[in-house]
Order: C-alpha cells, then sequence, then structure tokens
C-alpha cells in the first residue's frame, strides 16, 4: 500500500503493513536545521547550500525528497502558514545580540545570535490592553487573505494523487488560547483569567471567529483530499495542566467543540490536535469535542505512560508521536538506549493501529544523527504488522524493560502531596485567627484571591496604621503566598491563580521597597536567578521570582539567555546565598553545566548554592551536573530555597 493508505488504515483503527512514519509531514513533526545538516552528512546525502526552513520561529527544516526517500516518510506538510502579502522581514541589527522580526499578529520574534537555537517571543501587541475596544480595533491578520490559499488544491491533489501521501492540512495559526497568550503575553493572559475574565474571553472568541473564517474557505477547497486538519493548544507543562481543569471545561472546552464541530461539518477529515505535557485528565474532554489525534504524546510527562494510553483511550484516538522521548533518552541517551525506548512505544501503541510514529515533537538541534538512525532503525525492525509483528510477538520475544510509573486509574489526574482534613484546615484557621489582625486576614485573603487593589489597600492601611513594612511582608504577604503554594502543590491551585497571587503580593512589595530600603530591613535571603544563555523561555523563571519575593527573598532577575559571566558577575556584585538556573528545552540544559564549572572556575562556587529548575531538568540531572538542589515548580523552588540557606 501507499502512504496515503497506510496512514488512513491506521486513522482507521486498522493494521496497514507496518506502522506509518513521519518525519516533515508537519511543523510538530519535523526536524531542527542543525539536526537536519548533521542527519544529511551523516547518512552521505549531498550537503546543501540552503536547508528550507518549514516553520521560521521554531527553525524546522524542510525534509527534502531525497531525505523522505531514504527514510520512507509517509507524511508531508501542504499547508500555508501564512498570506502572500505578509512578508517576514528579519532584522540583524537593531537589537544588540540579537536577530528578531515581527509576524503578521504583530507579535515580537527574536533569536541569540550567538548559540541561539529558534525565536521567542519578546514583544506582546496587547500587553498594555485595558478595554474590550483594544481588541476590536487591533489591526488582525485577514484570515481569508486569497494569498493564503494560492494553489493549495493544486497541491492537495498533487499530493494524494500523484504522490500517493495523506494530505495535512494545516490551520490559520496556532490554537486560540496559545494565540490570545501570545499577543496578551503570559504574564498577563493566566492571571487575566482569573481576574479580568470577561476581556479573555472576548479576545479568545475574537480569535476564533477569525479561525473559522479561514476554515470555511480551506476545507471545501481541499475537499476529498483532506486526510487530516490541524488545531492545537498548549494547554499542561511537565507535570500537570496549566490550567483548572474545571476552567477548561468551563471557558475552553465549549469553545474547542465550537471549532471541532464547525470542522466536522464541513470535512470527513480527521482532527489532529497538538498539545505537549500533562493532558491525560482531559483527554476525555478531548474526545468528547471530536478530536480524533493527539499530538506529540509526551511519555515522560505525569500520567502519558503509553502503555496506559493506549489501553484507556486507543479506541477512540490515534496517537501521533510518542516513538521516542525527545526530552531524554534521545538527546542524552546511547543508541541501545534509543533503540530500548523506541521497540517500548511500538509495543504499546502500536497494536491494532492508531499510531503515526514520530519521535515526541520536533527533533531538536542537539540530537546526535546516530540516535535518530537508531529510533529509525527499530521502528523498520520492528514496526511491521502481521504474524511476528507488531501485536503478534513470537513466543520467545523479550519486550524492553519499564522505568516510568505505570497509570492505573485511566482519568483521574495525580494530585501531588496530601490534601488538609476539614479539621486540620479548622485548626489552621483558628490558629492564624489569633495570631493577625483583621486587617492581615484581610490582606492575606486578597492577595490568595489574586485581588490586587484590595490587597494593595490593605497594605497601605497597614502603613498607615503604623505597622512597619517587615511586619506587612511577615504576617501578610508570607502567610498568603504560602499557603497559594500549598494549594499549588495540592492541585487546588493552578497557573492562573498562582499568578494572579503572585501579582497581588508583587503590588504590596512595590510600596514596600522604599521604605525597607530607608530602614536597611535584611531579607530572609537573596537569590541571584536567571534564563540560561541560548533560552529565551522566562515565564517560569519569572513565577519562581514572584514566589520567593512573596516568601521574603530579595530577588535579583538577570532575566533570560543569561551566560555564565553574568552570572559570576551578579554573584559577585550582590552576594547571594542562592542562585537559580532555568532552562525549558533540551538544547539549553547543557548550559547549566557549564554555569556550574564557570563559578567553580572563578572561585565563588562556595560562596551559593545552585538551584536548577525548568521542563528539561530533572533532580538527576541537577545531581549529575554539581547543583545543590531541584525544584520542579515555583512553589517547591521556594521551599528548596529555604532548605539550601539552612544548609
Amino acid at each position: 500500500m501507499n502512504s496515503r493508505q497506510r496512514v488512513i488504515t491506521a486513522l482507521q483503527h486498522k493494521e496497514p503493513d507496518r506502522i506509518p512514519f513521519d518525519l516533515g509531514g508537519t511543523v510538530l513533526t519535523s526536524i531542527h536545521v542543525n539536526a537536519y545538516r548533521n542527519l544529511r552528512r551523516y547518512l552521505g546525502l549531498p550537503e546543501l547550500e540552503n536547508i528550507g526552513v518549514m516553520d521560521v520561529f521554531q527553525q524546522i527544516a524542510v525534509v527534502d525528497d531525497d531525505m523522505r526517500l531514504k527514510l520512507g516518510c509517509d507524511c508531508r506538510n501542504v499547508a500555508p502558514r501564512s498570506s502572500a502579502t505578509f512578508k517576514i522581514v528579519v532584522d540583524e541589527d537593531s537589537m544588540p545580540g540579537y536577530r528578531f522580526f515581527y509576524d503578521e499578529w504583530r507579535i515580537g520574534w527574536r533569536m541569540p545570535k550567538d548559540g541561539g537555537f529558534y525565536y521567542d517571543m519578546f514583544d506582546h501587541p496587547l500587553a498594555g490592553s485595558t478595554s474590550i475596544d483594544d481588541i476590536k480595533q487591533f489591526p488582525w491578520p485577514d484570515p481569508v487573505d486569497p494569498g493564503r490559499f494560492t494553489g493549495l488544491a493544486e497541491r492537495a491533489r498533487y499530493v494524494a494523487e500523484e504522490l500517493g501521501e495523506p494530505v495535512i492540512l494545516g490551520g490559520l495559526a496556532a490554537g486560540f488560547v496559545e494565540l490570545a497568550a501570545w499577543t496578551r503575553g503570559f504574564a498577563r493572559f493566566y492571571p487575566d483569567l482569573v481576574t479580568n475574565l470577561e476581556w479573555m474571553t472576548y479576545l479568545m472568541d475574537t480569535i476564533i471567529d477569525l479561525k473559522l473564517a479561514y476554515w470555511e474557505i480551506a476545507l471545501p477547497m481541499v475537499g476529498q483530499y483532506a486526510d487530516v486538519v490541524q488545531e492545537a493548544d498548549d494547554l499542561a507543562g511537565q507535570f500537570g495542566l496549566l490550567i483548572n481543569p474545571e476552567t477548561y471545561r468551563k471557558h475552553i472546552k465549549p469553545r474547542h467543540k465550537k471549532i471541532m464541530d464547525f470542522i466536522k461539518a464541513r470535512t470527513d477529515a480527521k482532527i489532529f490536535f497538538h498539545s505537549c505535557g500533562a493532558i491525560r485528565e482531559i483527554i476525555p474532554d478531548l474526545i468528547e469535542v471530536g478530536v480524533d489525534i493527539i499530538n506529540p504524546v509526551q511519555v515522560s510527562a505525569v500520567g502519558m505512560e503509553s502503555a496506559a494510553l493506549k489501553r484507556d483511550f486507543g479506541k477512540e484516538m490515534t496517537f501521533w508521536g510518542g516513538l521516542v522521548d525527545t526530552q531524554g533518552v534521545f538527546t542524552s541517551g546511547t543508541p541501545a538506549q534509543v533503540r530500548e525506548d523506541v521497540r517500548r512505544r511500538i509495543d504499546d501503541l502500536g497494536p491494532e493501529g492508531g499510531f503515526i510514529a514520530a519521535a515526541v515533537h520536533n527533533i531538536q538541534a542537539n540530537v546526535p544523527p546516530e540516535n535518530i538512525m537508531a529510533m529509525w532503525e527499530t521502528l523498520q525492525e520492528f514496526g511491521a504488522y502481521g504474524k511476528g509483528g507488531v501485536g503478534q510477538r513470537p513466543a520467545g520475544y523479550v519486550p524492553a524493560e519499564r522505568h516510568d510509573k505505570p497509570v492505573v486509574v485511566s482519568t483521574a489526574a495525580a494530585v501531588p502531596g496530601r490534601m488538609l482534613t476539614p479539621e486540620e484546615v479548622a485548626a489552621m484557621g483558628d490558629a492564624v485567627g489569633e495570631a493577625y489582625p483583621e486587617l492581615f486576614l484581610d490582606m492575606q485573603d486578597a492577595i490568595i484571591a489574586g485581588q490586587r487593589a484590595p490587597a494593595v489597600a490593605a497594605a497601605k492601611q497597614a502603613l498607615d496604621e503604623g505597622y512597619d513594612p517587615q511586619s506587612v511582608i511577615s504576617d501578610g504577604v508570607v502567610p498568603a503566598m504560602t499557603i497559594v503554594g500549598e494549594k499549588f502543590e495540592t492541585a487546588e491551585f493552578f497557573l492562573p491563580e498562582m499568578m494572579a497571587a503572585a501579582l497581588a503580593a508583587r503590588g504590596i512589595l512595590e510600596i514596600l521597597r522604599p521604605r525597607l530600603a530607608a530602614s536597611h530591613a535584611e531579607p530572609v535571603g537573596r537569590v541571584v536567578i536567571g534564563t540560561v544563555k541560548g533560552d529565551l523561555h522566562d515565564i517560569g523563571k519569572n513565577l519562581v521570582a514572584m514566589m520567593l519575593e512573596g516568601a521574603g527573598f530579595e530577588v535579583v532577575d538577570l532575566g533570560p539567555d543569561v551566560p555564565a559571566d553574568k552570572f559570576v558577575k551578579a554573584i559577585r556584585e550582590h552576594q547571594p546565598s542562592v542562585v537559580g538556573l532555568s532552562a525549558l528545552l533540551t538544547t539549553t540544559a547543557p548550559m547549566m553545566r557549564v554555569i556550574v564549572n564557570a563559578l567553580q572556575e572563578a572561585g565563588v562556587r562556595d560562596q551559593v548554592k545552585v538551584m536548577v529548575g525548568g521542563a528539561a531538568v530533572s533532580a538527576e540531572f541537577a545531581d549529575e551536573i554539581g547543583a545543590d538542589g531541584y525544584a520542579p515548580d515555583a512553589g517547591a523552588a521556594v521551599r528548596k530555597a529555604r532548605e539550601l540557606m539552612a544548609v
């Protein structure tokens, strides 16, 4: 059978001749230009003077026909990403150290010239918006610009009929939740879900209208050739959902259903939905709204164990991705370890179809070509169906060893920690009532609820009544943020609630700083924090900084893309007790080792405790690079900083 038949058979939850393989079929299942260049060289394919870029933001390569033929790639990207009337213009000169551009949504993107792997956002056009009128007057891209659709029908027919490959039709842009966050800025988007919901839902509905206008033209144009259509929204992190599942079900899920219903009414194509992270809890919701395929199947995230996913959702959902753990073994493991990981995913996800093999998200820049080929060779060896193949292994077959924790509950989220009993809560309330004046209890309540104005007003009243700034922190801010951290760790609070509370606490700290400086009050401790060089992601780092401030620490925030020498300089200048290093991607996590070594060489390592965190980091990695501690989230970072200071 040809590639199109193979993919369609798998999407029907039937077994084709072999598991379909995707490299380059979407902007979420391709390969970074650096890794692609190395792979071509490793395979002896001709050097290319200019490698085509499928996605400029992620620096994802167009997989050329010679590579596609060599590896038997079954999927091909055919959809436009922006209108023909909008052209990205990269500015190489105006921002020292960076190259940058603005996209058609007026979002600013930049990449370090030295050691940069991808572009990340630095400017959000609606960050300063204060009213719905700002949304109405914003110059939104034209979703029905004819330039978007030029040649689309012809390409779809060519791919389906002449190449015999499935047609994967891309959407207008990223998901409506993602675009709302990108245009607003993450630091405002998440708190808005708590404190500014009317404005935020209006923004999301505006973006949805644009997306539906695009689908209204694109779907009939491609017609019968559309096999898969793409939608997306990143809704989870490494350890769980970013937002409360009830918030999702009340405000996001109905809007996802609106999109999926609109698409289903116009095509028989399967809906491919991308969301990174630990999305297990809402997979039943995604099935309910009409999603047919999930990607990237982040098997290293909490609750995303591949055998349990197949067991619980394999009848309704196709898994597109999940072939190898891009965060771990694919980057840092040996080829033998990669083979074992791939063999296990094949055995878990492959039986009875419903599996399109691809790495978990795009292959990153630092994945060795030996590991890429170990993945591919293992798929060729073990990915065939029929006697002795997937689901019919011979009696002597030894399954790959399992390392992750099995998931027993099919839909419930794993809740870290232990929820307090009603008696314990009552006892805490009695203790708090005895310990703090009513004014401070009001302040705490306002912080916990994310209400910045009432929290600041209570702090000002406390100052007016003669309380000193240190008391406002120790009796108002710190107890409230301790409760917020506990609620986050017990899954009562999620990122929006935590960020709203942190912003309320920061509002109080802003009015206290001049008084604290004048009184020469000593903080609980001093922390220097930054995202490591090459990494521009800073939302996690920012949240840790806010939580540390709320806990009474003085924080020196160096920002993103921080080289080793800047950390050394900050240690000498500010004399911190703790240094916090953050990294999101596997490509930038190794910079943490470089920084720790640089601190040693500069003679300042013994002066500080080094704490690391971020999606690409683990406790094992922290030990490996010689860090003193690891924190998986902002609440844990505060606790770990206190522990390290005690040591």
